[in-house]
């Protein structure tokens, strides 16, 4: 493709063809970039370290060797860093290895110690080194792949501070850098966060690319209502910046050219200071592009700017071209750029016309400007977003209008607050207050989608002819504005069609035309799949005529600590994957994160007919948190109890436990787990949430009762539960282990194993199997696994 792309561009280019030039030089540019990062990240999933780790396959914490590639910033577990290994071993000796890695540093004296780990910095310490763990379902990208496009091959923990020295300093650009950075975090620190931590967030967020101190549900709220992206330094910032520079060396008197110059220089250093990831890279190449043709007196079209910071940015980084704010940010400005040639009209600039009328026709351009850019930035990035996040925003197109010049209050207040900040806390501090207000008044515009929650579409991925399709039909309406007569007619009426069908399969998202998906077992048959979703619970039950409570979600993963939204990550693109675009009902066991963590991004995505509870915990946030989701959907909430059928079949869909309560529980109980009997004919599958001994001795009569019996183990295979009585009242054909990769619990306890392998049951286990499927048509059961999906599926015996 890439030979032929260039081959029919110089044979356009000699018969002056000029749009099919364009047409197959811009298909051969995509190609090359298609090729350059291909081959960098096929060089990235395998980098020296890597196949050191697996030479040595160390168990004991290493000695690592290496720079720091930023600085040290906070995160749930600690102190977290990202080190370029050079050296590595695990003796006495380093041998050279390099590579990177994602550290965590815990103990009481990592966050003072932090300030010393900057970028550029050469440490050496000691870390418990493994690999990035995938979550392996249907539909869930995998997290190593990722890793790899980032330079990241293994991640690690270290125990304390004290095993971290400091070598050696950076050099004196990252050591300046380095100060600019801790110095506009300081500042926000006592300006904006006197007034507001969250803000403060935003803020520095906004001027140095740091989002480590940005709120969750900030950015959950940013990203539905579709304004996420101007906290990301960008195109914005950096043309905001370049201004205000521009206009500070007009105040100082100095030559254009002579400003042009110092711009170029200090516009450099602050790309470079706040981390050149894709969006500041494209941005700030651009703003230096801009100054230097006003030095060298030279004018020429925005698409040649963009073309050459495209090109820059494939030499330097051929990583970044798979890098998905690199797909999103040039797209969005190649959008803007073309909008900006067609629809947007410049200002009036007659001497004769009075000012207020220049005023007002610039504000008023101003105006469609935005509105033309935001529309076409929409239109570039909507099937990229249903892609890449398996979402689309509406809400942006109304929201920009606010959200832009409220960042550009945020920035030049923030600006000011650092510069203030030397000669006056004081007036460093009003405009912390400003910076504070006009955050706030950012983060609330998001409350438009709590409104009006229409303007955000959930959305599997959608299929690459699908977004082929999208942009052909742009493309054909753009073209026909170059085009007259009946041509034009044909090529509007041809894209208009394709944009249109393209757009429909966007939003209904039929399997056929869903990025990943999943056979549907026979007519018939109900599919029962156990998602692998770490140290955590997730079961979908689905049946093959739609009953009331189906499709059945019982439980929906989470963890404990950190930002990885489990739910929005894994659950949800594995639901889509498998067909799933509504739910009949959630199920949720009791309130441990690792089963509710998930169920607000579920509930949100998926719209559940009813949501159900056992044992009611009044004053518990987690299940607080998604009973507020449900609530603002209208969802039905309710408690079961033991002896209640939620369906009567098939499958039939029985409530062993718990009974009513007789006193108010003041915090979650594993012995108050939902227990569910789900049975399909002469299949029985049993759901025990993480009850205990206690509880599998009072339902174990109810055990068994039928010729195939599928237990998922409770309390993900722990020692305290599982007990013989529960084993031999089962008498399962088969046993699933829901639990995760390297757990610190031991879950499945080899002797709970044990157990069920005496008892003639099949093992299965999402930790080394991945998802695990049960399909069955009520007289047998097929169990197969997404890990081995390519060998034959186990059919279970029955028991007679």
């Amino acid at each position: 493709a890439l030979f032929l792309a260039w081959i029919l561009a110089l044979v356009a280019l000699a018969r002056r063809w000029a749009s099919i030039g364009i047409a197959a030089s811009a298909c051969g540019c995509l190609a090359a970039g298609a090729v350059i990062g291909a081959r960098a990240a096929e060089r990235a999933a395998s980098p020296p370290l890597l196949a050191w780790f697996h030479r040595h396959a160390p168990e004991a914490p290493v000695r690592l060797s290496g720079i720091l590639r930023t600085d040290a910033s906070p995160s749930p577990s600690g102190i977290s860093l990202l080190l370029d290994v050079r050296d590595a071993g695990s003796g006495d000796g380093l041998v050279h290895a390099r590579g990177g890695v994602r550290l965590s540093v815990s103990g009481a004296l990592a966050a003072a110690a932090a300030r010393d780990w900057t970028e550029g910095r050469r440490v050496t310490l000691v870390a418990a080194l493994r690999e990035p763990i995938d979550y392996r379902d249907p539909g869930v990208p995998g997290d190593r792949d990722r890793l790899a496009r980032q330079e990241i091959a293994l991640t690690g923990s270290v125990k304390s501070a004290a095993l971290i020295a400091v070598d050696a300093r950076g050099t004196w650009l990252q050591e300046s850098a380095a100060a600019l950075r801790a110095h506009v975090r300081n500042v926000t620190r006592r300006a904006v966060g006197r007034w507001s931590a969250r803000a403060a967030g935003v803020v520095t967020a906004i001027l140095i690319g740091d989002r480590s101190g940005l709120d969750a549900d900030d950015e959950r709220r940013l990203q539905e209502a579709g304004t996420y992206h101007v906290i990301a330094i960008s195109g914005g910032n950096i043309a905001l910046l370049t201004a205000l520079l521009v206009l500070l060396g007009r105040w100082m008197g100095l030559a254009p050219r002579t400003t042009a110059a110092a711009a170029i220089v200090l516009l450099a250093f602050y790309g470079y200071a706040a981390g050149l990831a894709a969006s500041i890279l494209r941005a700030t190449l651009a703003g230096i592009i801009f100054l230097a043709a006003r030095v060298l007196d030279h004018r020429g079209p925005a698409l040649n700017t963009l073309a050459v910071v495209s090109a820059v940015a494939a030499v330097s980084a051929p990583l970044s071209l798979l890098d998905p704010g690199f797909v999103l940010s040039y797209a969005a400005t190649l959008a803007i750029v073309v909008a900006a040639e067609r629809f947007i009209p410049a200002p009036e600039r007659a001497r004769s016309v009075p000012r207020w009328r220049r005023t007002l026709h610039g504000m008023l351009v101003a105006a469609r400007a935005l509105g033309v850019a935001t529309l076409c930035a929409e239109v570039a990035l909507a099937p990229i977003g249903a892609r890449l996040f398996g979402r689309i925003s509406l809400a942006g197109l109304v929201l920009n209008f606010a959200a832009i010049p409220l960042m550009s209050l945020i920035q030049i207040a923030g600006l000011a607050a650092v510069l203030c900040d030397v000669v006056s806390a004081g007036a460093a501090s009003v405009c912390g207050w400003i910076a504070h207000h006009a955050t706030r008044a950012l983060v609330g515009s998001a409350g438009l989608v709590d409104i009006a929650p229409w303007l955000v579409l959930d959305v599997p991925p959608p299929s690459l002819g699908t977004i082929a399709a999208w942009y052909a039909g742009w493309v054909l309406v753009i073209g026909a504005l170059t085009s007259g007569g009946r041509l034009r007619r044909r090529l509007v009426g041809a894209g208009a069609a394709l944009i249109i069908v393209s757009a429909l399969l966007l939003a209904v998202a039929p399997s056929a035309v869903q990025a990943s998906r999943v056979a549907p077992p026979p007519p018939g048959w109900t599919r029962i799949v156990f998602l692998d979703v770490g140290q955590g619970d997730a079961t979908i039950v689905m049946s093959p005529d739609r009953a009331p409570v189906s499709p059945l979600l019982v439980d929906a993963g989470g963890s404990a600590g950190g930002s990885f939204d489990v739910g929005r990550r894994v659950v949800v693109p594995a639901l889509w994957a498998l067909g799933v675009r509504r739910l009949g009902s959630v199920v949720l066991t009791h309130g441990d994160p690792d089963h509710i963590g998930g169920a607000p991004a579920v509930v949100r995505a998926l719209h559940p007919g009813g949501i159900f509870e056992g044992v009611p915990v009044p004053h518990h946030q987690p299940l607080l948190r998604v009973r507020d989701v449900a609530n603002a959907q209208g969802i039905e909430w309710r408690a079961v109890h033991a002896g209640e059928t939620l369906a009567s079949g098939p499958p039939a869909v029985r409530v062993l436990h718990p009974p009513a309560p007789d006193w108010e529980r003041r915090k979650v109980r594993n012995d108050d787990s939902v227990v569910l009997d789900v049975r399909i004919g002469d299949v029985e599958i049993v759901l025990p949430g993480d009850i205990g001994r206690d509880v599998e001795r009072a339902i174990a009569p109810h055990l068994g009762q039928a010729p195939i019996v599928i237990v998922k183990a409770p309390h993900h295979g722990s020692a305290g539960s599982s007990s013989p009585v529960f084993v031999d009242a089962a008498h399962p054909a088969a046993v699933i282990f829901s639990a995760g990769r390297r757990n610190p619990f031991g879950h499945p306890a080899p002797v709970v194993v044990a157990r069920y392998r005496d008892a003639g049951a099949r093992i299965f286990r999402t930790d080394e199997d991945g998802a695990i499927f049960v399909d069955t048509d009520g007289r047998q059961a097929v169990v197969w696994t997404w890990v081995r999906r390519l060998q034959a599926p186990i059919t279970l015996p029955r028991r007679e």
